[in-house]
């Protein structure tokens, strides 16, 4: 958004000092809607060279981006377009974080639903949906639990794919992110119009506390550098946050329309807007260097595997395998999907690598199937507590999810 309208002022007035903007502006980031709409659809991912990550979808060419968390380079496209839509449909990308089983979770705003990709960036399956959803901004996980937030002023809450769970804040707010804490608890970003503010609920989503008052603020995001501090991008006020949870202002810098941020490890401040990517002085809040240019939304620290292959390209979606609970004391629920016929294989082994059982379910038909394991080896022994990786090979796609067993 706003690129055509920014590039013309930046000819005649640093980037930092432009105007704030306008209401038309901020009416189209309220929706989502960008002020570019053509773009050369980027069709080639990137290989995975470092973790972890920094993952920041761009709106306006529709991947999402990789970058160092340390210093804030560019790195090269993680998941890109489905051109064709037969998949999945990016149309405007605000965040891409990472939830159970190591998978990343992309909310698009104007397509109004959230899609789920494996670790390598394969498409695996439509969370959420216009069944439930409209004008979906950020999204956090709270254990196995997805929230959304939503123009539509609630936040929605889903523990599995299209498995709407009811809504967890719904009070005439207008929420834009949402981050939980340690202590379930989660802060949240609320821009109902003259109440544009942060604030704090408990795990109920119950007896918010307003933390400050500021205009449009986007994203909110841990410091990773100071432990109780936090940050956050407010589009209309042009300034970036450090703040505490009692409300006190540690710091603030001036940037224009800033959407998303992240401190990096070198200490400066990566924060993202309608024209790119780019690193402030966290000293002096002037600009460090454009790591790249687009129409870049929120920003999210991620685990990927390095040296790892990724799934051939078949003209299936990916298999995928998921585990609950997790931990489990008693029973494994192990849930695997075939989108078409395959030799199947479920093994589990130790973190030593040992194999503790496996099952051959020869040929397989598509379809969603379950296996109860109840802790035992091969020889009926009950294992010891500790961590295991259940792998299953179904056909040409391998998948493997590490599992953690109590007594």
């Amino acid at each position: 958004m706003k690129k055509s309208l920014l590039i013309l002022c930046l000819i005649i007035v640093p980037l930092m000092l432009i105007a704030s903007s306008t209401a038309v502006e901020i009416s189209m980031e309220e929706s989502g809607e960008e002020s570019i709409t053509s773009h050369s659809p980027v069709t080639e991912k990137s290989p995975i060279t470092r973790s972890p990550v920094l993952l920041i979808p761009n709106s306006t060419d529709d991947y999402v981006g990789m970058f160092d968390p340390v210093d804030g380079t560019y790195l090269g496209v993680f998941i890109i377009e489905d051109t064709a839509g037969a998949l999945y449909n990016f149309s405007t990308p605000i965040n891409a974080v990472q939830g159970p089983f190591g998978y990343i979770f992309v909310s698009d705003q104007v397509t109004d639903a959230v899609y789920g990709f494996d670790s390598l960036g394969n498409f695996l399956y439509v969370v959420a949906d216009t069944t439930y959803l409209n004008n979906v901004r950020g999204i956090d996980f709270r254990n196995d639990t997805l929230f959304v937030t939503s123009g539509d002023d609630y936040v929605a809450m889903f523990d599995g794919p299209m498995s709407f769970v009811g809504n967890f804040i719904q009070d005439g707010t207008d929420p834009f992110d949402i981050l939980f804490l340690e202590d379930s608890t989660c802060l949240y970003c609320d821009i109902q119009g003259s109440t544009d503010n942060v604030r704090q609920y408990d795990k109920d989503g119950a007896n918010p506390n307003v933390i400050f008052n500021i205009s449009f603020p986007e994203q909110v995001q841990y410091d990773i550098a100071y432990p109780g501090h936090f940050l956050n991008a407010a589009f209309s006020d042009d300034q970036i946050t450090e703040f505490l949870i009692d409300g006190t202002i540690v710091n603030t810098w001036t940037w224009n329309s800033p959407r998303g941020v992240f401190r990096l490890g070198n200490g400066n401040i990566l924060v993202t807007d309608g024209i790119g990517v780019h690193e402030l002085d966290s000293a002096t809040g002037a600009l460090v260097e454009t790591e790249d240019s687009g129409s870049y939304r929120f920003i999210e620290l991620v685990d990927l595997p390095l040296g790892v292959s990724e799934q051939p390209e078949t003209n299936n979606p990916p298999r995928f395998l998921q585990l609950s609970p997790n931990p489990f004391t008693d029973y494994l629920q192990i849930n695997y999907t075939l989108t078409s016929s395959a030799e199947t294989r479920l093994s589990i082994y130790s973190v030593t690598g040992a194999k503790i059982t496996s099952i051959d379910f020869g040929t397989v038909d598509p379809g969603t199937y379950t296996y109860i394991w109840n802790g035992e080896d091969d020889y009926g022994n009950e294992v010891e507590s500790g961590v295991y990786f259940v792998k299953i090979s179904m056909g040409e796609f391998v998948y493997q999810q590490k599992v953690n067993f109590l007594k």
